[in-house]
């Protein structure tokens, strides 16, 4: 690629000459935007178009290494030129070295992206899950899915089809599924897979949508093949987590701020402002696309408290809520020496803990404070990850003695393996509410095989303060 022009903006129309898209537009008009850049260079990577993926990844800079984990590996001359666009002062003086860096640029890109070169990772907290022939991502997007609890009778799932077909519009796919229970317990465990009762196909003709019954026992039938179904709640759920992540983090931002954030980036400030450590291309589509929406529904929940009477369960049949709708909280059982990240009657996480016995406080709280390696540590008594509860000598934190979880030696803090606190910090915002009490939980954990993760897009650490939790 040869850039004749000296002006940077002449030089972006070149490079976006032939790929008219809408974050091209954005990044002409905010060439600073780091962002903007790495989202693009999704898009040029999802189209195989790696040389302009990598040119963009390498504008993104550090938003880029936090997504990806790793740094754009190209020579340091072509980074050094690519980030120096931005100073008109020195502009004229770097255009001669910049040409050489663009071609340095393209010269590597040739290279890593030659014939049976890997190609760059996408950040992603789960699995990609591939969705079934014929099913669109602007489908799954509006896709419906409902969970029923107790029993399969005939005369309770058609009450539940009558609720979905009546109360709601249909416009993709909508699929009613039996959350599986935990032990004899009302608690649905989120990463168990429900199982698949009916599936309805919306139509353009609204009395010539397809349902389709996949069990047996509650149709009375000969059940149709759950496999497209299945693996669209599978595709589905892929994205609810980190879905409901931004909308508690949201929603607890609204209710000590009384507003709902601008942009984004107010959910990520620093230390004390850290209400999540990143968040996910996913999660700024979803704001980009459903900004005002979302501001609308959280701060219903806000109006509500977090009352799951409202939110979640739907009019006319019995048992039958719309899962993964509810604000984030935790709950800790002192009895069971669990704890919980819940939504609703829906079990998302739940780990083993250390406690304190009657030293650990019993009551509501909430999360004050996050904090990175307390006390400047990551392998020290607070482990890699606290947080504060209600301004109080108590938290949540990791611990250098693992083998004290799932008994009662702490001075009355909660403590937790290194690997499920690292998760639980990533997925509970700032301003979420804790329970204690006893018992609250059942028994058994429910851990993810690939645990959740947002990338590093703010500073969390304070080195400013000496820890001195009742650990």
């Amino acid at each position: 690629m040869l850039l004749k022009s000296k002006d940077p903006k002449d030089q972006l129309q070149l490079f976006f000459k032939q790929d008219p898209q809408y974050l091209k537009t954005y990044v002409k008009e905010h060439p600073n935007n780091k962002m903007a850049w790495y989202l693009l260079g999704r898009e040029y990577e999802a189209q195989g178009k790696q040389g302009k993926a990598l040119y963009c990844y390498a504008q993104a800079g550090e938003i880029y290494e936090a997504y990806e984990n790793q740094k754009v590996n190209l020579p340091p001359e072509a980074l050094e030129q690519i980030r120096g666009w931005g100073s008109t002062r020195k502009r004229r003086r770097r255009m001669g070295r910049l040409r050489l860096g663009l071609a340095l640029l393209m010269l590597a890109a040739a290279v890593l992206f030659a014939p049976g070169a890997p190609s760059l990772p996408v950040y992603v907290t789960e699995k990609e899950v591939p969705l079934p022939e014929g099913v669109t991502p602007a489908q799954l997007q509006e896709t419906k899915v409902y969970y029923i609890t107790g029993g399969k009778t005939q005369e309770r799932i058609g009450a539940a089809l009558q609720s979905m077909l009546l109360e709601e519009r249909i416009s993709s796919f909508a699929i009613l599924a039996r959350g599986i229970p935990m032990g004899q317990t009302s608690w649905i465990s989120w990463l168990r897979k429900p199982e698949v009762l009916l599936s309805v196909e919306a139509k353009q003709d609204a009395s010539q949508q397809q349902i389709n019954y996949h069990d047996a026992e509650s149709c009375g039938c000969q059940p149709a093949d759950p496999g497209k179904a299945e693996q669209i709640v599978a595709a589905w759920m892929s994205k609810q987590e980190q879905e409901l992540v931004l909308k508690s983090a949201i929603a607890y931002y609204t209710k000590a701020n009384g507003r709902a954030p601008e942009q984004l980036t107010e959910l990520t400030a620093s230390y004390p402002g850290n209400v999540l450590p990143g968040v996910t291309a996913d999660m700024q589509g979803l704001f980009d696309r459903q900004k005002d929406e979302i501001a609308a529904e959280t701060a219903e929940w806000v109006k509500q408290n977090g009352s799951p009477k409202a939110s979640e369960a739907m009019p006319g049949a019995e048992g039958l809520t719309k899962p993964m709708k509810e604000p984030l909280r935790i709950v800790v059982d002192k009895s069971a020496h669990r704890l919980a990240l819940v939504s609703g009657n829906l079990i998302v996480r739940s780990y083993a803990v250390g406690l304190g016995g009657d030293r650990t406080p019993e009551g509501t709280f909430a999360i004050t404070e996050k904090v990175r390696n307390p006390n400047g540590k990551s392998n020290g008594e607070f482990g890699s990850r606290g947080m504060t509860l209600s301004d109080t000598l108590y938290a949540i934190h990791g611990t250098n003695r693992p083998s004290s979880i799932g008994k009662d030696e702490s001075l009355g803090c909660i403590r937790m393996r290194k690997e499920d606190v690292e998760e639980l910090f990533d997925m509970t915002p700032l301003g979420t509410p804790v329970t204690i009490g006893r018992g609250l939980l059942p028994a058994e954990e429910s851990r993810s095989g690939s645990p959740f993760r947002l990338p590093l897009q703010t500073g969390e650490t304070n080195p400013g303060k000496v820890y001195r939790w009742l650990n």
